[in-house]
């Protein structure tokens, strides 16, 4: 398969975050390897305005770094994608207090539909346009277990899953049209939702029309860190293709 973007991507969230000067080393790595992208993974560890605890205590990077990460990328012809989140995998922001009050669902999941989790968002897309080149940002909406179950439930009560996180892309999605980019996102949910918890489900139920519903800005990304065979990776792969949209794979 001939591949537009081919690359790697390095976790900046868990355990530690890389120093500037160790991802130029890994850039040059990418570089020998003939790479044309780099997927920098941050879930809170980047600096956002009006968001003074967001990564605090975590070794964010500054918008300087951030700048400094694209400009060498840019320089050995190679395109850093942001990885952010803008759903779950935020349990080092929620700590705070600050976001837990108001902006919270339930565990590490923002609160769908509140005004002040958009603000955020929108916040998140403004640093990103500030610090990369780049036109596409992945926006992560992985793993949200328990969407729809915690302050969401409370507020509008017993609701289809499915349908909270499609209207929550929905409006990240307008977001970031305001900024001009395009989206990638995490798939696993949409199967999860349908099959009670199991990603690896290709025969999955999903509604026919949630493919029609996804913003036209946003390609789905079918991510899988444990498969072996090719078998199962194709029968994945088939039914993102039928059941969601186009898709490629992590």
């Amino acid at each position: 398969m001939d591949y537009k973007r081919f690359g790697t991507m390095v976790d900046c969230s868990r355990n530690a975050v890389m120093t500037v000067p160790t991802v130029k080393k890994w850039l040059d790595l990418c570089a020998e390897f003939g790479h044309n992208m780099f997927s920098l993974y941050i879930e809170d560890t980047y600096e956002v305005d009006d968001n003074p605890y967001f990564g605090y205590g975590r070794g964010r990077y500054s918008k300087e770094e951030l700048k400094e990460i694209d400009d060498y990328a840019a320089s050995k012809g190679i395109e850093v994608i942001p990885c952010i989140q803008t759903l779950a995998h935020l349990n080092g922001m929620v700590r705070w207090l600050t976001y837990k009050m108001d902006m919270v669902d339930c565990d590490d999941i923002l609160l769908a539909g509140e005004e002040k989790v958009y603000t955020l968002v929108d916040n998140m897309f403004k640093t990103m346009k500030e610090c990369f080149r780049t036109n596409m940002i992945n926006i992560g909406m992985d793993e949200a277990h328990m969407i729809g179950r915690g302050k969401y439930y409370d507020i509008h009560g017993d609701t289809d899953r499915t349908k909270i996180l499609v209207d929550h892309l929905n409006r990240v999605s307008e977001i970031a049209k305001k900024y001009g980019f395009n989206l990638t996102m995490w798939s696993d949910m949409f199967f999860r939702l349908a099959t009670g918890g199991s990603y690896y489900v290709s025969n999955a139920k999903i509604d026919a029309g949630i493919k029609e519903m996804i913003p036209d800005n946003v390609e789905i990304v079918y991510w899988d860190y444990y498969t072996k065979k090719k078998v199962k990776y194709d029968k994945m792969f088939k039914a993102h293709k039928a059941k969601i949209n186009k898709c490629f794979g992590m």
